[in-house]
């Protein structure tokens, strides 16, 4: 018996089995090396806890001072966009610049049973 005979066995079971245990998806993926603009992180998330604050007192202010219910709405929807102005005017959109490397992808195989597994 030669070596090559279990080699093309095993081969040929892996083949079969490969769809099997992984869904697999072509997905042709080729991206050049690139500078892309992106808002940055660091002050959109200084805009979010500026909006979140704001919201809050708007909401303290509005369920305690207001009994209809559909003017607490009114109240709390044209506050928020005056809350958005301001925090906004506070930290105002940055962009910065971020190199995406060469992509390249061809073919996604994830587990079809069990944990998905992540290799970041």
């Amino acid at each position: 018996m030669s070596v090559t005979r279990p080699v093309a066995v095993i081969t040929i079971l892996a083949v079969i089995a490969m769809p099997v245990l992984f869904d697999i998806t072509v997905d042709p993926v080729f991206r050049l090396p690139r500078d892309v603009q992106q808002p940055d992180p660091g002050q959109e998330a200084r805009f979010e806890s500026c909006m979140q604050a704001r919201d809050r007192e708007i909401h303290h202010r509005a369920f305690d001072t207001i009994d209809n219910p559909d003017v607490q709405k009114e109240y709390i929807s044209s506050r928020r966009e005056r809350a958005a102005e301001d925090c906004r005017a506070e930290f105002p959109r940055q962009m910065i610049t971020v190199h995406e490397p060469l992509q390249f992808n061809l073919v996604d195989v994830e587990p079809r049973f069990g944990k998905k597994l992540s290799y970041q």
